[in-house]
């Protein structure tokens, strides 16, 4: 046996799928914290206020526009530490800041819905006949439902609330519950794309789900908890995961 010959055949191999290894490994299209900055984004370090959404926003239309593929990602590097900010909870936590009136921070939180659908629009991209922005998407959905929460925890703390300031806006609760009841036929309507999402990425948002409805189901009329009990049982029908099932039924136990 030709040894030198068989030891340069496996040389050759090795290289080989070592390059071949290397193109499946996706390339990172995404900027630096600072060159973003240059183009309009908020300082990720420091928690956003909605005029920083405003910015974000901005910079990421034109981004889209201009160079589709290099939108923060989550599990980059270079902008996995901005996407995260994106998507923060603590930005979400002036709606227990005493600092101002219960009526500033309700006018306020109403424009982080529209935000969130905004950076979703930006986030949903085709590339090479797929969604290139797969697990973005999944928390930007998972933030969205957190807004919705922090909405109705806000709206409980004002019907609560002795303050004749926000007398005038308690009417409101009726409008957030509302859209709240809708939104999460849309979220599991998403958990339905196992094609999509990775099994981490649908067991966190089918977690999420159960949880916020733990936490909600006790204002629902009976209408509502019969309408999402039905939707729960389709989602699990549709579903594979043994994980996503388990935190599906959780919530239709408290929905009957």
């Amino acid at each position: 046996m030709n040894y030198p010959k068989l030891q340069q055949l496996h040389i050759s191999l090795a290289i080989l799928l070592l390059a071949s290894s290397c193109s499946l490994i996706e390339k990172d299209h995404t900027l630096k914290p600072e060159e973003y900055r240059k183009l309009g984004m908020p300082d990720h370090k420091k928690v956003w206020t909605n005029d920083d959404y405003i910015s974000c926003n901005i910079t990421l239309s034109s981004l889209k526009i201009n160079d589709p593929l290099s939108l923060p990602r989550k599990n980059s590097r270079k902008s996995g530490p901005l996407f995260k900010r994106m998507v923060n909870e603590e930005n979400l936590a002036f709606i227990h800041d005493t600092i101002f009136p219960l009526r500033t921070i309700a006018y306020t939180i109403q424009y982080y819905t529209r935000f969130q659908s905004e950076m979703e629009q930006m986030y949903t991209i085709e590339y090479k006949g797929k969604i290139y922005y797969n697990e973005e998407l999944l928390d930007l959905h998972l933030f969205g439902l957190e807004v919705h929460d922090k909405m109705l925890e806000l709206a409980m703390i004002i019907n609560k609330s002795d303050d004749e300031d926000v007398s005038g806006i308690k009417g409101g609760m009726q409008s957030v519950q509302y859209n709240y009841i809708k939104l999460i036929p849309r979220l599991l309507d998403e958990l339905a794309k196992a094609n999509l999402y990775s099994t981490d990425g649908l067991e966190r948002l089918s977690k999420a789900i159960s949880s916020s409805i733990l936490e909600n189901n006790k204002w629902m009329t009976s209408s509502d908890k019969k309408n999402l009990a039905s939707e729960f049982k389709t989602a699990i029908e549709n579903n594979g995961s043994t994980e996503v099932k388990s935190n599906l039924e959780s919530a239709v136990k408290v929905l009957k």
